[in-house]
């Protein structure tokens, strides 16, 4: 999946074994699901289904195939894996999704509060408030935004690795950056691609999703974000 995982672990009430046989194992599920989900290693079985190699796909490339459907028709089409170079490419999502996987293993290990950090898109356990830093894609080393969240945040944008995105209906990217808050990550994580290609079209259909606030910002450096999205404004 090609990104940096981080994690923040209350080890509160739990032993030092504990907390590393948690986090080894969540390592080990983000291993072994990049193996699986890597555009970058021509054996990983996304690879090799982009290469039209695969009779029967896997039980997990299944869920992630079905994820992705439901994001695409919830986006109204502004998030399509199937509408990317080179085939099916899940890569908007699946991130958000093995993150998701990671942190329900820290909570089978009774973890009772932890963040895991793929890249900037960021889930927590239910319980305690996080207040996350969104990077300014126009001023490097700064923030454009502090969001608290209790549940998941995720962003997308052209400023770090240039302009990756595409918008499956023609024509250019929408924004430089986008950020979803809420919901389970997977989805946060399409939609802020979604958000990302369709601007104000993406931002409109938040607006009628229970629980789910966005905003984006434009190369100008404008921002628009849905009516009842909570950030706290900051330059550096």
């Amino acid at each position: 999946m090609g990104t940096v995982v981080s994690f923040l672990i209350d080890d509160e009430d739990l032993s030092s074994e504990q907390v590393i046989r948690a986090f080894d194992e969540a390592c080990v599920e983000l291993h072994r699901l990049d193996d699986r989900f890597s555009r970058w290693n021509a054996e990983s079985e996304l690879s090799r289904l982009r290469a039209g190699d695969v009779n029967e796909t896997s039980s997990l490339m299944d869920e992630v195939m079905e994820l992705c459907a439901y994001a695409c028709n919830l986006s109204e089409g502004f998030f399509n894996p199937w509408a990317m170079p080179g085939g099916f490419d899940p890569t908007g999502l699946v991130k958000g999704w093995a993150a998701e996987r990671a942190l329900s293993i820290l909570a089978e290990h009774e973890v009772a509060a932890a963040l895991v950090n793929a890249g900037g898109d960021i889930c927590v356990l239910p319980g305690r408030t996080y207040e996350v830093g969104i990077r300014h894609p126009l001023t490097p080393d700064a923030l454009c935004a502090i969001v608290p969240t209790t549940t998941a945040i995720a962003t997308s944008g052209i400023y770090e690795r240039g302009n990756h995105l595409i918008n499956p209906f023609g024509g250019d990217v929408a924004a430089v950056s986008a950020t979803v808050v809420g919901g389970r990550l997977a989805i946060a994580d399409a939609l802020a691609t979604a958000l990302a290609v369709g601007g104000k079209s993406v931002l409109y259909l938040l607006e009628g999703m229970e629980g789910v606030e966005g905003f984006f910002i434009e190369t100008n450096g404008s921002m628009f974000k849905t009516s009842k999205m909570v950030f706290s404004e900051a330059s550096s």
